[in-house]
């Protein structure tokens, strides 16, 4: 699968998420911290397994663990801690309807930090792109 594949099923996933928090927290049984919880759980079950199968553990030695790569791995945690966490909170409370595209101008900060910090292309296309998306945000959440 190419990435632009990838990326099509993470979008799939990450729409039925949505649903699914919803759902789980609709009836207040279950807070959005409990849900996030049991999320996290099936998820570092599923990629410890991925990781083993595919023999990425063999190929790790413990000072690995404070290398650069390491370092921005510990990074991308706390920066998905922070996302996952007050998304799920955000749509305990509010209409998915305005909660996912305020959450989605993640595409606009993404797209923008890959052009600043990583020295990614910009053209008129990109920039007509990132200035409608804002604008569709701002559109559907009014």
């Amino acid at each position: 699968m190419s990435y632009f594949h990838w990326a099509l099923l993470g979008m799939v996933g990450y729409s039925t998420v949505t649903l699914c928090v919803k759902l789980a927290t609709r009836s207040g049984d279950f807070s959005s911290f409990l849900v996030l919880s049991i999320a996290c759980l099936v998820v570092l079950v599923s990629t410890l397994t991925i990781t083993w199968l595919r023999g990425d553990f063999s190929q790790v030695k413990a000072d690995d663990f404070v290398s650069s790569s390491a370092l921005w791995s510990y990074a991308t945690g706390i920066a998905l801690a922070v996302a996952v966490t007050s998304l799920f909170k955000a749509l305990s409370m509010g209409p998915a309807s305005e909660v996912v595209p305020v959450y989605g101008m993640f595409v606009i900060g993404g797209a923008l930090l890959g052009i600043v910090f990583l020295g990614e292309s910009i053209n008129w296309q990109k920039i007509v792109g990132i200035i409608t998306a804002a604008i569709s945000i701002y559109l559907i959440t009014r």
